[in-house]
């Protein structure tokens, strides 16, 4: 188990029409991000890009790194959950580390290391004494305990303030997770869930990366907008 206290230790709209008006620049490389859970079909999209020209340490993009990066969640339905516009400059906990050579985004750590992975928003409560209490915000982080010698790394996606009540817990405390070694009838004890493994959050480069920002993604969060209309770390 993970606690909440171990990520102590360590609203943004996506402004569809504002990045459907800007241009990248030529050298930009830029990519579309999805993921889907393993446990009720949360889902995650979204866009990033980088600077092509420029050379980085072990062909690692980390969060300093970024030109742009929006990110939203949906419910399994479809429906937009929330979502964040400029997540690496608007959430002091990101972490994001793509690898350029292997077109791969690092996420088999914790949510602090330079393999993981750590998005949206996750906000640390104190008491009046100064003490820790728990958790607010709509959370996508990672971690990889060791059991019996063994890493076991996976994500999660987490309501850790429980601002939307509505939303079914797909798996412990989080609304859906994906484990990469892990099938669902494992996860589950249930011989008949299901012997896929869990997802990771995967990057596919947009087709032109010096035409518009994110288009495919963007363009897939409107009509996904459009349809829906209304609307502590633990493993």
């Amino acid at each position: 188990m993970v606690s909440l206290t171990g990520k102590l230790g360590g609203a943004i709209a996506i402004g569809t029409a504002l990045s459907l008006c800007t241009l990248t620049p030529a050298q930009a490389a830029s990519f579309r991000l999805s993921w889907t859970g393993q446990i009720l079909g949360y889902s995650a999209e979204g866009q990033f890009s980088y600077d092509d020209a420029q050379t980085y340490e072990d062909g690692i993009v980390r969060g300093d790194d970024l030109e742009a990066f929006d990110i939203a969640f949906y419910d399994p339905q479809g429906n937009l959950i929330q979502e964040f516009e400029d997540n690496h400059l608007t959430y002091s906990g990101f972490n994001f580390n793509f690898d350029t050579q292997t077109g791969e985004i690092l996420q088999d750590g914790s949510f602090d290391e330079p393999n993981g992975i750590d998005l949206g928003e996750y906000t640390v409560l104190f008491d009046e004494a100064g003490e820790p209490v728990g958790a607010t915000g709509l959370n996508f982080w990672s971690a990889a305990p060791v059991v019996d010698g063994e890493p076991i790394p996976h994500v999660h996606l987490t309501d850790f303030g429980d601002e939307f009540p509505d939303l079914s817990v797909g798996f412990g405390t989080h609304l859906d997770v994906a484990f990469f070694t892990r099938t669902r009838a494992q996860l589950l004890d249930d011989p008949g869930a299901g012997e896929q493994l869990g997802q990771r959050m995967i990057a596919t480069q947009v087709p032109e990366p010096g035409a518009l920002v994110g288009m495919g993604a963007i363009a897939l969060l409107a009509r996904r907008l459009q349809r829906s209309k209304g609307q502590a770390k633990s493993v």
